[in-house]
């Protein structure tokens, strides 16, 4: 439907959010709007070039430069929001000079999807809101506060509990299934591939900045160390699925299990 949109990472995102979501006991009716938000939550992303996207991002974290909003805004308290793509821009100009990478109109959309990602996931939704409206699909506002949570986590502030679990779940979702994603950890997360310790260790940071409560993650390393992750862990590093497991991820499984 949506020209490069990462349809896989989002199917699969979606599959953990509602295994979360039945795991935390959440409401059975919200089960058709949340799995709609995990479907749609990347189409902010949908059109990147991954190759150029990690390039510049890749750039920035070498040279200590924030790389996300939240980032930005305790680097730099008296950046506005709007002015935040810029000031990145500014910030880097000195060591694209020194690649010899021109500031193309495709570097400036690659900068502002990562820092007006609210922008242009709304942009998106609206231009395909006709065709989901035939499909008799509704995309509610705090759907859309969900799928912005990861880098807006602000805007959940007076949205009901409920809401704001359901935001967590995604960031948690997400994440893992991107962290394990090996096309993903290679276009996007600048060549890592990760040992499921490591996921793990990059989500407990979100648990402590307060992004995901407690309980979420506590969901996600049950369903983990049940095994009702492991076909989507193999999905997710293109194994097949009478592949076993990785070794480090059964032993990590094993230390899951006893915590």
């Amino acid at each position: 439907m949506v020209p490069g949109y990462d349809r896989d990472h989002a199917e699969r995102t979606s599959r953990i959010v509602i295994a979360l979501a039945k795991q935390l006991e959440l409401d059975p009716g919200r089960f058709t709007d949340l799995e709609v938000t995990c479907l749609l939550h990347d189409l902010g992303r949908a059109g990147m070039d991954p190759s150029l996207f990690g390039l510049i991002f890749r750039l920035a974290e070498e040279h200590g430069v924030p790389v996300r909003p939240p980032e930005m805004q305790i680097r730099y308290p008296t950046v506005a929001e709007g002015d935040a793509c810029k000031h990145f821009l500014d910030l880097m100009m000195p060591v694209f000079h020194d690649r010899g990478i021109e500031v193309t109109p495709a570097v400036v959309d690659h900068v502002s999807m990562r820092f007006d990602f609210r922008g242009r996931l709304r942009r998106v939704l609206a231009e395909h809101e006709p065709k989901l409206s035939g499909w008799g699909i509704s995309v509610k506002p705090w759907m859309v506060k969900i799928m912005l949570y990861y880098y807006y986590p602000a805007l959940m502030k007076d949205e009901p509990a409920e809401v704001r679990h359901m935001g967590m779940m995604l960031v948690a979702g997400e994440n893992f299934e991107a962290y394990n994603n090996k096309a993903r950890a290679r276009d996007y997360y600048l060549g890592r591939e990760a040992s499921l310790a490591s996921v793990f260790s990059t989500l407990d940071r979100f648990e402590q900045a307060g992004v995901v409560k407690p309980e979420v993650m506590l969901a996600l390393k049950r369903l983990t160390a049940a095994g009702r992750l492991d076909q989507l862990i193999k999905e997710s590093r293109g194994m097949q699925p009478d592949d076993p497991l990785p070794s480090e991820v059964l032993v990590f499984q094993q230390t899951l299990g006893r915590r």
